[in-house]
This record gives structure tokens, sequence and C-alpha cells, in this order.
């Protein structure tokens, strides 16, 4: 479930420019890694720098394509006094450290570079946006003005930090009329029309933050972190001027292209009161998501690495620690960039009391997920839940996972407070229903496998998922040969590349009425499809066994021992084995 991806389709004429310098920036030569999607831990060499530079910089290199930015910073912190004037190694250790979020070493890293032009744009930036942190207004502005040359991440960023400085030093009136020139390119015009209305709540004229406001808008097509940015403050701004409806609408106007804002319009409604005046902290936050915003849209039309993304979140998060959908972002971010432990460190500290946390409990779920790791997975559905008890799509998750895990009755369990909290849609009920019959057979309750089949049955009576789990259950059941052998039949002319399905009727076939010939080429071409599934691999051996051919027969046994059968399916293929075959009753029934 997408977050944060991307920026309106409006700025892509403004994206273009930042497509041509990003790889630059984000590879910088290429030294090192970049935060790409990582290959498993497993594969990995175990690293030994043995105090080299080529050492320490495939140590830095290993832990980037792990994940592990931290790491690879601190590897690259051992690097570069063996090599103090490589300036390639000098721009990786800066990308490096800008992405870890380790500001002072950034800083001091950036300070040692020499003037690049367009190539120090991070640089440049994290220098800048240090003494705009700081408020020293004449030291960013000498950094901002000491090179001609400008990349267009600082070409983006120079209007709007110099324009909160002038609001800042008194002068809100120049501010706007830097940041209303800025807005004169329609590529760029909703950026700066935001700050405008930012600064403008700075004036003795309030109604002019309101019109800017409004000149922004929030459009449908914007990500849902932008959305929420936008409700935010232009919420706040009404509440303050006592609009409390139009406020509270503003919020509510989420839900209307996002069903993941039904986890925050409530907490974000009850927050307005709350919200100060934008202040030039929050004003380069602020700016900082946008152009990370920007950049993920670059990244999504050609693949660049998404280090500058991870460098602008991190510089919003220093310039606003509270700006929580900030740190939801990056966490996006790492997920995307395989960097499951620093994503859930970043959630790790949102509070459970902030009107987002329910929305960065669903980037821990996607966090989760992505790491394959079932315990994880456990544990941020069951923290979802506990904001959102009875949201449906956390209960059916947390079944799915608590399934996988073996714990069949709480899957039961779960499915059933989900049929209870999810609307009585059948395109929404009779999923939930399947995934209970499942968990139920697993658990050994056939009466409520059987009562679910049917009422999943009566509301979804074509879709090939249902037809196949009734139709392999009977088989299993021994129960209703005719109808199961025409489901599954239906199955297969409804999806007839599932490989699931076309084992499930080939099984038919040979348990039922020892049908080789139709049955042998079915089992062939599912595990082509589905080479690891040990379930086939099992019946595909049975048709071997039955045609005469069992050295094949067993051959393919084995090789499904292999494949990390499921404990009923290893039952199977070791009995074969050691029993001399299978033993169905219509071949041994046959004349």
């Amino acid at each position: 479930m997408q977050i944060t991806r991307g920026w309106p389709r409006s700025f892509e004429e403004f994206s273009r420019p930042l497509r041509l310098v990003l790889p630059a920036l984000a590879l910088g030569g290429c030294l090192t890694g970049s935060a790409q999607a990582a290959l498993p831990p497993a594969v990995k060499p175990t690293v030994n720098p043995e105090n080299s530079l080529a050492g320490w910089t495939l140590a830095a290199t290993v832990m980037m394509e792990r994940g592990d930015v931290p790491a690879a910073n601190l590897a690259l912190s051992h690097a570069l006094p063996l090599a103090p004037h490589n300036l390639q190694l000098q721009h990786d250790a800066l990308r490096y450290a800008a992405m870890a979020g380790h500001q002072t070493e950034a800083v001091k890293l950036a300070n040692a570079l020499p003037d690049q032009g367009a190539g120090s744009d991070i640089g440049t930036l994290i220098l800048a946006q240090d003494a705009f942190g700081r408020q020293d207004w004449a030291a960013m502005r000498r950094i901002l003005t000491r090179s001609p040359h400008h990349g267009p991440l600082v070409t983006i960023a120079a209007p709007v930090l110099m324009g909160w400085s002038l609001a800042a030093e008194g002068h809100p009136d120049k501010a706007l009329n830097l940041l209303a020139e800025a807005a004169g390119q329609p590529a760029t015009r909703r950026l700066y029309l935001l700050h405008a209305a930012m600064v403008a709540e700075h004036l003795p004229t309030p109604l002019l933050a309101g019109q800017l406001y409004r000149r922004t808008g929030s459009a449908s097509g914007d990500p849902l972190t932008l959305q929420i940015l936008y409700a935010r403050l232009y919420g706040g701004w009404l509440e303050r001027h006592g609009h409390h409806k139009e406020a509270s609408d503003a919020v509510a106007a989420l839900g209307v292209t996002s069903p993941l804002a039904a986890l925050v319009i409530g907490p974000l409604q009850q927050s307005l009161p709350n919200l100060k005046s934008p202040t030039p902290a929050l004003g380069g936050a602020v700016l900082n998501l946008q152009m990370a915003l920007m950049i993920t849209d670059a990244i999504q039309q050609d693949g660049i690495p998404r280090d500058p993304a991870i460098i602008a979140l991190q510089q919003a998060i220093f310039l606003d620690p509270g700006l929580t959908i900030a740190r939801i972002f990056l966490a996006d971010t790492f997920r995307e960039a395989n960097q499951i432990t620093s994503g859930l460190a970043e959630l790790n500290t949102i509070s459970p009391s902030d009107p987002l946390a329910a929305l960065a409990a669903q980037e821990r779920v996607n966090l989760a997920l992505r790491s394959g790791d079932l315990e994880q997975e456990a544990d941020a559905l069951h923290r979802a839940l506990a904001l959102r008890p009875e949201n449906p799509e956390f209960l059916i998750q947390l079944a799915e996972v608590e399934d996988q895990r073996g714990h069949h009755t709480d899957a039961v369990a779960l499915y059933t407070r989900a049929l209870k909290a999810s609307p009585p849609r059948k395109e929404i009920l009779w999923p939930i229903l399947l995934g209970r019959a499942m968990a139920a057979q697993e658990s050994g309750n056939w009466p409520m496998v059987q009562d679910d089949m049917k009422h999943a049955l009566e509301l979804a009576p074509d879709q090939p998922e249902v037809l196949n789990f009734v139709g392999y259950a009977n088989i299993e059941h021994d129960a209703d040969q005719a109808q199961s052998l025409a489901m599954l039949k239906k199955a297969v002319d409804l999806q007839p590349a599932d490989a699931s399905i076309q084992d499930s009727y080939a099984w038919a076939l040979l348990k039922y009425r020892a049908d080789l010939k139709t049955a042998l080429p079915i089992l062939v071409q599912a595990a082509e499809h589905a080479p690891g599934d040990a379930e086939i691999g099992y019946h595909l051996g049975v048709a071997y066994w039955y045609l005469g051919r069992h050295t094949e027969a067993q051959d393919q046994w084995n090789q499904s021992l292999d494949d990390n059968p499921q404990p009923q399916d290893r039952a199977l293929l070791i009995q074969a084995l050691q029993n001399g075959g299978p033993h169905l009753a219509a071949f041994e029934q046959k004349p």
C-alpha cells in the first residue's frame, strides 16, 4: 500500500532537469554503492577491511548493498583518512553521513569540499540549511550566493530559503515578492505559493494567507503525503482564524482520494486547535519534503537511486523534528531502498499519541512485510491493531501471518473479527470467508470449513480461487466427487495458467478417475509454473509412479523434500518413499 509515492504529473516539466543531474548526485562516480535494492544479506561475503583503503571501501559498498547506511557511513569514516584528498571519496562520505542523519559530520565533510558548482549541490544545501537551522541568515546567504553555478536542487531551494530568511528578519513583504517571482514558472508555481501562504501568516493582513492557500490547492493526483501536509497547513490557518467547520472539512477532504486517509482524518481534526503558525524551521522542513517528493518522481521514471530523497528527508527532520509526515516518508523511502532496519528505527521515534500514528503503523506493517520475517510482521500488526483494534485490513493481514506461523485457531478468530468489522459487500466478504475456511481446515474445524465454503460460493460463484479451494477441500475429504471435478474444471477454464488450480484439477483426475492421460501434462505444466512447490511435486511423482516410471517418481519426491514442504506434504512424501509408493484407491480398484 503506497503512502508517499511521487509528485503530481503537473510537475513533470520541473522534474526533467532533476532527472538529468540526479544520477551524478546519487552515485557520485560509484566508488561505493548507492541505496538501491539490496541483495539478501545471506549471499553477501564477510568483509574484513584490514585497515586498507580498498578494504574499507569494499566494506562500505557491501554495507550499502545490505541496506545498512550507518554501517556504510562508519566504514567510509575509516577510509577517508587513508585518502584525504580523494574527491570522490569525500563526496561519498558526505552522501553517507547525510543519509544516516549525522548532521554535524555532514557539515564538517561539506565544509572540506572544494566549490564544485553543480557537482556540490548536496554539500551546498547541507551547509545552507545548517546555517538556516541556526538562524544565521547572513551565513546562509553567503553560502547560497558564493557560486554562480548551482545544480537544480539549490536552484529549487534558494528562493524558499532566502524568502524565509527575509520573513524572519522582519521583511515578509520582500519575502513574498521573491516567492511570487519564483512562482512565475507554471511548473514550480504550487511549490512556491505554499511557502508564500505560510509566510503571509506573519503579515498584518492574514486574509492574504488564506487566498494563497486556496491558490495552492490540493489536487486529487497528489500523493497522500502532500495532501496531509496541505490539510495540516491550510486547516491550521482556518482553525486559528475561527473557521472551525471549514478547517475540519479541509482535513475530511483527504478521504476523497485515498482510503489510507481514514486512518488519520479524525486525529488530524482533533489536533487542529493545537497547531501553531508556521515558523522558518517548518518552512525549511516543508521545502525538503517537497524536494524529496520531486526526486521520488524522477526515481520512479528513471530508476535512479533514492539517496538524494533520503538526504532531503533527513534535512527536513533536522530542521523540524516534529514534522511526522517527513519521518513516515523517510521510512517509506528506506523500505523502497530495502533499508528495513533504518525504516523501523525512524518509525520508533513517532509517539503513539501522534495524529499520524496510525499511518506510521501502516508503514511499519509495509516494512515488516518487505522483510519477510513473520515474527516482525506479527509484531507490526499487533502494534497497528493497538491503535485501530477493528481495522479490517490489519485484522486480515494478521490472520494471514498467524496462519503462516501455524497459529490456525488465532487466525480463525482474527478472520471472524474482520468479518464483523467489514462493510457487508460481497467483494469484501468472500476473500475473508475463504481465508477463514483455509485456517479452519488447518485447525480441523470441518463444519466451519463447509459453512464458509458454502457462503463464499454464494457470494462469488465464478471466482477461480473459491472454486479451487472448495473443489480441492472436498477432494481431500472425499466429498461431492462429481461437483468437485466440475468446480475444478471451471476454475482451470477461468484461470488456465495458475499452477495451484492446475494441480488441484489434475489431482482430482488422479484420485477419482485414475486419468493419467489427462492429468500428467497438466501436472508437468504446473510444476514448470511453480518448480519449488512440494505439493505439486508430490502429485507429479504419483503420476509417474502409476505410469510405471518409479525412478522418476522417487527422484521427484526426493527433490520435493528439499523444497521446504509443509508438514502434511512432508509426511506424504516420506510415506511414499518408504512404503513402496502411494496407494490411491482409484488405481488399485482398476482391473
